[in-house]
């Protein structure tokens, strides 16, 4: 790939803290796009890389949705971007204020009103129903009575789910009495068993974690792929994947784009029963996710997201070739630290990473790419030396990471509001 492909395509990220945003800037940079990005940490992590140009610091999203995205439109009336690159929640925020960024660079994403059918947990569950499409048995509660009796009513194990969040927060697993005492004492402190706070009550569903990642032209399926995780990080990221040919999940899943008209990048996970050859879908993610393994795979679902905000014809690619793997280094030590709490643990995942042993065999880096992009080695030593130094503080680093780029309570609140009343 040229290195200077694309070097008059000025695109601007939407932050830089998450691993979603790491495989996204390695898989545009060799592209040779001018990649800069916005994000309220001016040491997140995405800084470290050779591809990002300008680092802006800006309100946290979550915290303050208005005025981070006062913050986005200043920066592109002022600044020439080419594309907005919506690369976590803020996706949500983009379609709340579609009227007023397109105009303003090239942005690729759906309706609001397509957004507010897949954003929560319950309208997804909903949408599946309505499509007769294959999800875990789930009941709807609000309050505590009513989350209890909806945990009674299914066998164990059962999770129990905030009807927004990333990354797995506002997610927890039942497995006996005690585990549901603990969470009572959780939602009270944390001020969520208010009546109108909406929960999803599911049972566990067979089979192996997988995710679907799609490109659609306003419901035009464009690009599809699909992974499994094979090693499980922090708050349920991917330490490993590999991909996989699901026919069936490409069939489910465009006929949810189809429905919803979608426009853009959305990825969906799911539970696939080897023994039935079925999915069982969970959550709904309105954006891009983790793009790398399908670049190893041989499609660049991010290009594709940049070429069609630039307004680009797009011929549908068919399916990538399966079972190449990719993992993240960063991840695979977060989850060491979660299950040996040692530095010995530690130092024993990253060795087998970095010489790929074992089940790495074969695989390729996803996120922090350190021979095509050195700069990424900083993070990974950071992350290293506060493992080493304190074990426990891997949910801190997460936690805190999770946060800079999280919409969080704001959802709900975006909901409500008419856009033009703000902006």
């Amino acid at each position: 790939m040229s290195s200077n492909h694309h070097s008059n395509i000025r695109v601007l990220l939407s932050e830089g803290s998450s691993t979603n945003v790491r495989e996204m800037i390695s898989a545009l940079g060799p592209l040779g796009y001018r990649l800069d990005l916005c994000d309220p940490n001016p040491l997140c992590m995405g800084r470290f890389s050779r591809y990002i140009h300008k680092v802006y610091r800006c309100p946290v999203s979550g915290r303050d949705p208005v005025g981070y995205l006062k913050f986005v439109i200043a920066l592109l009336e002022r600044e020439n971007y080419d594309v907005l690159f919506p690369a976590n929640e803020q996706a949500y925020l983009f379609a709340w204020a579609k009227q007023v960024l397109t105009p303003l660079a090239g942005l690729a994403i759906a309706d609001f009103l397509a957004f507010n059918r897949l954003q929560t947990k319950v309208a997804f569950m909903q949408l599946l129903d309505e499509l007769n499409l294959p999800h875990p048995a789930s009941r709807v509660a609000q309050g505590w009575a009513e989350i209890a009796q909806a945990v009674d009513s299914f066998s164990m194990p059962v999770y129990v789910k905030t009807s927004y969040g990333t990354a797995s927060t506002g997610v927890w697993r039942i497995e006996r009495a005690t585990d549901l005492a603990e969470l009572h004492e959780k939602l009270d402190r944390q001020g969520l068993l208010e009546a109108n706070t909406e929960f999803l009550i599911q049972a566990a569903a067979p089979g192996d974690f997988e995710q679907s990642h799609a490109i659609f032209e306003h419901g035009r399926l464009l690009a599809f792929h699909c992974t499994r995780r094979l090693i499980e990080g922090a708050n349920g990221g991917p330490v490993l994947k590999i991909g996989v040919d699901r026919p069936l999940v490409r069939q489910h899943i465009e006929a949810i784009g189809q429905s919803l008209a979608w426009h853009g990048s959305l990825s969906i996970d799911y539970f696939w029963d080897e023994r039935t050859g079925q999915p069982a879908y969970i959550d709904a993610n309105p954006r891009i996710t983790e793009p790398m393994n399908a670049l190893v795979n041989g499609i660049n679902l991010a290009d594709l997201q940049v070429q069609l905000s630039l307004g680009k014809k797009i011929k549908p690619i068919p399916s990538a070739q399966t079972f190449r793997k990719s993992h993240n280094l960063i991840q695979a030590m977060l989850g060491a630290a979660g299950r040996s709490r040692s530095w010995t643990g530690i130092l024993g995942e990253v060795a087998q990473v970095v010489f790929r042993k074992g089940i790495y065999r074969g695989s390729q880096e996803g996120m922090t790419p350190v021979r095509q992009d050195p700069p990424a080695i900083l993070p990974i030593l950071n992350t290293l030396a506060i493992l080493l130094f304190k074990p426990q503080s891997k949910q801190h680093l997460v936690t805190k990471t999770i946060s800079d780029y999280s919409l969080g309570n704001a959802i709900p609140m975006l909901s409500r509001m008419e856009p033009q009343a703000f902006l």
